[in-house]
This record gives C-alpha cells, structure tokens and sequence, in this order.
C-alpha cells in the first residue's frame, strides 16, 4: 500500500508500567496505522525493572517522522495505562491542546505502601494534567471494565479502544479494530474485541462530557 502524507506528523505516547502490555498495544495499533498506509515509526524505553518499572511506547506517524523518539512538546495524545505514568508523560511530552487518556487504576510503588511516599488522588493528578495545557483528560477505570469482562489482562485492549476513540487518528478506528481481530483467534478474539468497544464507547463518552 501507498504511503499517505496528508498528516506531516502525529506523535502518541502508549504509557504504563512493565506487565501492564502496553507494549502489545503499541505494537497493534502500528500495525493498523501501516495497514492504513501511513508511515510509522516505533520506539520503547524500559525502566530499571522490566516487571513493575515505567515503560513506555512512542508512536509516530506522518510523512515528516524519521525517528522513533519523541520530543518534548510534540506529543498530540498520551494513553496512560497508570496515573502517575499519564502524569509523568504528559510532563514531558504532551502538546498544548494535546489529549490524555489515563487508566484511573493506580500500581502503589513500594514506598507508598510503607507509607514512605504520598500517592496523589486521581483529581489531584487530572489537575496537573490540566494546567499543563492538556485540552482534554479522558479518565476512567479501564481495568474495572476489563475485570467486568472477566479477563483482567484485556486492560490493554480496553485503552487501546479508547485511543481509537479519541477523535484524533487520521484513519478509521475500524482499521484498529480489525488489527486485534486479527492478533487474535477464537473465544479470545471474541473477548478482546469486546474490550476494544468498551474503552472506545468510554472514550466517546468522555469526549462528549
């Protein structure tokens, strides 16, 4: 397929901690981009702990991306999987008027378990998010959804629904849809693709709040 360059570039940060999949999630919706004949480039960076340490997953499209790694300032949406981790990328990525849509479900680091640390409330951190010029904070408890599906682990899938929903892709979220139809076979298929609605109709519904 031709590549498109109606969009010169398109940059998205998948953010969450290890475990969490946002990895597999990146990796989908880049497929879809390409599928739909944009020109994608796609980076990680891990923290210190593969399981339990921050990672996160650029996704960058358009006819003007060559590399893989975004700037600060240049990011049009983050998807936060963990709050913290929504907060600690719109801090160093988002765009003024860019969007963020965070998984409300915090992952409690040791030090505030042992009461060493404070972990913000969800307000405090869509606040933050807020007055660093987001336009839009979409925030729901996708792993809840993912839980009522029976399936915790489809939480991925459930953020990744709502990334299509966001407003902002230069293609049809069907081309996401029909990547994880794809990735998947079976009864498995079947449950993702349920997840992958559930988080876009929270998106809309956010959208619309």
């Amino acid at each position: 397929m031709a590549q498109k360059s109606d969009i010169k570039e398109l940059n998205i940060v998948i953010a969450g901690v290890g475990g969490q999949g946002n990895i597999l999630a990146s990796e989908i919706f880049a497929s879809a981009a390409v599928k739909a004949g944009y020109k994608v480039r796609v980076g990680e960076t891990f923290g210190a702990a593969q399981r339990g340490g921050p990672v996160a997953s650029y996704v960058r499209i358009g006819g003007d991306v060559y590399g893989p790694i975004v700037n600060p300032g240049s990011v049009s949406l983050v998807v936060g999987f963990e709050p913290m981790e929504a907060l600690r990328n719109a801090f160093r990525f988002l765009a003024p008027g860019g969007i963020v849509i965070m998984n409300t479900r915090p992952m409690i680091p040791l030090a505030v378990s042992m009461g060493k640390d404070r972990y913000p409330t969800i307000e405090e951190i869509k606040d933050s998010i807020k007055k660093l010029g987001a336009k839009q904070v979409i925030a729901f408890d996708a792993t809840k959804k993912a839980e009522e599906l029976g399936y915790v682990i489809t939480m991925n899938i459930v953020m990744l629904g709502a990334l299509a929903g966001s407003g902002i892709l230069p293609f049809s979220p069907d081309v996401v849809r029909d990547t994880v139809k794809e990735r998947f076979s079976g009864s498995i298929q079947e449950l993702n693709l349920k997840a992958f609605d559930v988080g876009f109709e929270a998106a809309r519904a956010g959208l619309t709040a």
